[in-house]
C-alpha cells in the first residue's frame, strides 16, 4: 500500500463553485489506482482505498437486497442530490431532485420524528436488514485494521449507545444506499466527527464515470466492483457523470442495459448516543403521536 502526503488545497473561491455541482474530471489530478492511503496536509488521514476489499464478501442475496432498493426515491438528500433547493408555493422547507437512496439501520431525532427509530425499510424487512449484517462486519474489520485510532474513538462512542441501535459487531449505526447518481459536492451531517465513514461499491453492467473525488485535494478514485474506501465524509466529496453503455447520462439504473452502481455508505448517527432502548424510544413516540393527534411518515 502507498502512502500520500497531500501539500495543497484548492482556494475557497474555486470549491465554492463546486458545492453542490456535479463535478468532471477536470476537478482532480490524481487518481488512485491501487491500495493507497492519503492524508490531509494537516496530517490527518483523508481516506484509505483497498481495491477488491469486497469482492469476495458480498453474497448474491446480499447484492439483491440492495438491488431491489433501486426504485426507493427521495427528495431530501440536498446539495448530495448535485440540484438547487426549490421551495413550493410559500413553503419553507426545501426540496431537492429526486435521486434512488435509502436509508437502512436506525436513525436519531429530527423534523417531526422526535424520537429514536428504525428506518421504515428497516422496520417491514427485518430478515433481510440482519442477511446485510455479514456484509457491514467486514466492513468494520477493515476499518479496525486500517484506521484503528477512527475505529477505537468510534467504538467508544458505540459503547455508550444502547445495543437496539447499533449493527452488531461494528461501529455503525446507519446506512445510506445510493443507485447510479451522481453526487454533488458535499460533506456529510449528522454522523461521528471523530469518526470514519465508509463505502463499498457493487457495479453491474457498463458505465463510464462515477469517479468519487475530494475536489479540495483534487483526488480521486474509480471505485470498481467490491471496492471499499474508507474516508473522513467531513470533506468535500462528490462523484462524477455517469455515462451508461446506451450512451446515456444516468440518474438511475439503467433498465435497457442494466448499468448500475450501488454504493453502500456504512457510518454511526452522533446523536444516537442519546437514544433509550427500542421500547422506551417506542412509548415516547406513541406519547408524541398522542400528543400531536398527526399521522407521521417515515421520510425516505
Amino acid at each position: 500500500m502507498i502512502s500520500i502526503r497531500l501539500r495543497s488545497r484548492i482556494s475557497k473561491q474555486e470549491l465554492d463553485e463546486k458545492i453542490g455541482k456535479v463535478i468532471g474530471d477536470d476537478a482532480y489530478n490524481v487518481l488512485l489506482t491501487g491500495p493507497s492511503r492519503v492524508f490531509m496536509p494537516n496530517g490527518q488521514p483523508l481516506c484509505v482505498y483497498l481495491p477488491g476489499a469486497m469482492r469476495d464478501v458480498v453474497t448474491e442475496e446480499q447484492y439483491e437486497i440492495l438491488h431491489s432498493l433501486r426504485g426507493d426515491k427521495t427528495h431530501n438528500r440536498g446539495p448530495a442530490s448535485g440540484s438547487q433547493a426549490v421551495r413550493p408555493g410559500e413553503q419553507k422547507r426545501q426540496y431537492f431532485k429526486y435521486v434512488s437512496s435509502s436509508i437502512l439501520g436506525s436513525f436519531d431525532p429530527n423534523g417531526t420524528f422526535k424520537f429514536c427509530r428504525l428506518t421504515a425499510w428497516t422496520g417491514r424487512n427485518l430478515p433481510r436488514w440482519e442477511a446485510l449484517r455479514p456484509a457491514l462486519q467486514a466492513v468494520a474489520d477493515n476499518m479496525r485494521t486500517h484506521v484503528p485510532e477512527r475505529y477505537a474513538a468510534q467504538m467508544e462512542e458505540i459503547e455508550q449507545t444502547h445495543p437496539d441501535w447499533v449493527v452488531p459487531h461494528t461501529p455503525f449505526t446507519t446506512i445510506t444506499v445510493n443507485n447510479t447518481y451522481p453526487t454533488g459536492v458535499h460533506t456529510d451531517k449528522g454522523d461521528l466527527d471523530k469518526g470514519f465513514s465508509t463505502i463499498f461499491c457493487l457495479r453491474r453492467g457498463e458505465y463510464t464515470g462515477g469517479r468519487f473525488v475530494f475536489p479540495e485535494f483534487r483526488v480521486a478514485v474509480d471505485l470498481q466492483d467490491g471496492d471499499l474506501i474508507l474516508m473522513d465524509a467531513h470533506q468535500w466529496h462528490g462523484n462524477t457523470a455517469l455515462v451508461c453503455a446506451c450512451g446515456e447520462k444516468r440518474t438511475a439504473y439503467c433498465e435497457t442495459c442494466g448499468a448500475e452502481r450501488i454504493s453502500v455508505v456504512s457510518y454511526m448517527r452522533t446523536a444516537m448516543t442519546k437514544c433509550g432502548s427500542e421500547a422506551e424510544e417506542i412509548s415516547r413516540a406513541r406519547e408524541y403521536r398522542e400528543r400531536t393527534k398527526g399521522v407521521l411518515r417515515e421520510p425516505r
